[in-house]
């Protein structure tokens, strides 16, 4: 699992690094050459898109996701544990649910980018795919959660992998 953390990292990185390569292009074209390249702003806007989907998948293998935290800190630890269960099956489900969805639509769109020649089906693959880690994700969490948290330890599935209530 180390190597697909890595991998998720890394490909987070670079696609940001190619992001702003490529607004830097767009800038120094538009600003400093006053001819802007075509293709900047749709490729820009693509990599966005799919550096949010990546930065979800980090998110949710960290478990850092933005939640609202009151309830959790009204009850008893034993329902904190009871209840994050509950939230990370259902988000595991949920997100499997949109990963199928995005599969779906992403074999039934046929149209290319309007700038360059490339399918636009790509964009909706990557997001299946980020879908479906993110599904992943929320799913080890909920499998450790149901272990005591000795046996986490000694799985190696220490805080820095595993953030949360237990």
């Amino acid at each position: 699992m180390q190597g697909l953390y890595k991998a998720e990292t890394i490909a987070m990185c670079l696609i940001m690094w190619a992001l702003f390569a490529v607004v830097g292009a767009q800038f120094f074209t538009r600003y400093v050459l006053n001819d802007s390249l075509g293709w900047t702003e749709e490729i820009a806007r693509m990599m966005l898109i799919i550096l949010t989907y990546l930065g979800a998948v980090v998110c949710a293998r960290k478990g850092t996701h933005i939640r609202v935290d009151f309830i959790l800190e009204v009850f008893g630890r034993p329902f904190q544990r009871q209840f994050m269960l509950i939230v990370d099956l259902v988000s595991s489900i949920f997100f499997i649910f949109l990963g199928w969805t995005a599969t779906q639509f992403a074999m039934k769109t046929s149209l290319e980018m309007s700038s360059i020649e490339i399918p636009k089906s790509s964009i909706f693959w990557v997001c299946s795919i980020a879908l479906f880690l993110m599904a992943l994700h929320y799913f080890i969490h909920f499998l450790s959660r149901l272990k005591p948290l000795s046996a986490n330890k000694a799985l190696g599935n220490d805080d820095e992998n595993n953030k949360g209530y237990f």
